[in-house]
C-alpha cells in the first residue's frame, strides 16, 4: 500500500512539474510501485534520482537545444515508451532481488540498469548544449548533432559522472557494496547504447534504451564477481 501511495504522489508530482507526460506519469508509476515492491525506499530513491536528473538536464539550455533541432519533443516530457525502456530491466532486477537467492547481485544490477540510464541521458542532453561536431563511435567521423551513436568529450564526462553518483547513491542506501564495478558497468551500458545507435539506427531510440541498460545489469553481475 505504501508503495502505491507513495509512486503516486511522485508521479503526480512529477507530471504536475512538466517532467512527464500524462502516460510518462502513469508509465512511471507503475515502474515506481514495482521498484518499490521490490526493494523498498532505497530502490525508490535510486529511481527518483535517474527522473529528477534527467528531467534537470533536459531542461537545460532547452531553448538553446530547441534551435538547433536536437530537443527532446514535448517540452522535455518524458513518454510512457521513454519510462518503460529506462526502466523496464531495472525493474525487472528489482523484482529477481526479492524473489531469488541472488538479491545483492539484482540490486547492484539494479543499480546499474538505472546508472546507464542516467548517463546516456546525461551524454546526450550535455553533449549536445556544449555544441561543438561529435564523433560517431564507431569510425570517429565528425557527425551532426544528435546522430544516433555519436560521442563527444562532454557528453562522455557527463556520462561518467552520472554513472558514479548513481552508484554512489546506491553504495549508500545498501545496494550497490562495491561502488566502483557497479558505475563502470552503467557506463559500459552507455557504451553498448551508443555502438547499437550507430550500427543500427533503425531498431529505434528505445530498443537501444532497453539494450544499453541491459548491458549494464549483465555488467554488474560480471564485474562483482556474481558469475
Amino acid at each position: 500500500m505504501a508503495a502505491v501511495a507513495v509512486t503516486a504522489v511522485f508521479a503526480a508530482l512529477a507530471y504536475r512539474l512538466g517532467m512527464v507526460s500524462a502516460g510518462g506519469a502513469a508509465g512511471g508509476m507503475v515502474i515506481g510501485t514495482l521498484v518499490y515492491a521490490g526493494l523498498g525506499a532505497p530502490g525508490f530513491a535510486v529511481l527518483a534520482l535517474f527522473v529528477v536528473g534527467g528531467s534537470l538536464l533536459t531542461r537545460l539550455g532547452y531553448e538553446r537545444k530547441r534551435r538547433s533541432g536536437t530537443a527532446e519533443a514535448r517540452g522535455g516530457r518524458r513518454g510512457a515508451k521513454n519510462a518503460l525502456a529506462n526502466g523496464g530491466v531495472a525493474v525487472a532486477c528489482a523484482l529477481l532481488a526479492s524473489a531469488t537467492p541472488y538479491g545483492e547481485g539484482f540490486a547492484a544490477a539494479f543499480v546499474a540498469a538505472l546508472g546507464a540510464a542516467f548517463a546516456d541521458t546525461a551524454e546526450s542532453e550535455i553533449g549536445q548544449l556544449a555544441g561543438g561536431s561529435p564523433r560517431l563511435i564507431t569510425t570517429m567521423q565528425k557527425v551532426r548533432p544528435g546522430t544516433d551513436g555519436a560521442v563527444s568529450l562532454a557528453g562522455t564526462l557527463a556520462g561518467v559522472a552520472a554513472a558514479g553518483i548513481t552508484a554512489a547513491l546506491g553504495a549508500v542506501l545498501g545496494l550497490a557494496g562495491e561502488l566502483a564495478p557497479v558505475a563502470a558497468a552503467a557506463f559500459l551500458g552507455t557504451v553498448v547504447d551508443s555502438l547499437i545507435g550507430a550500427l543500427a539506427p533503425r531498431i529505434g531510440n528505445e530498443l537501444t534504451n532497453v539494450s544499453g541498460t541491459l548491458a549494464a545489469a549483465g555488467a554488474a553481475f560480471v564485474l562483482i564477481g556474481w558469475f
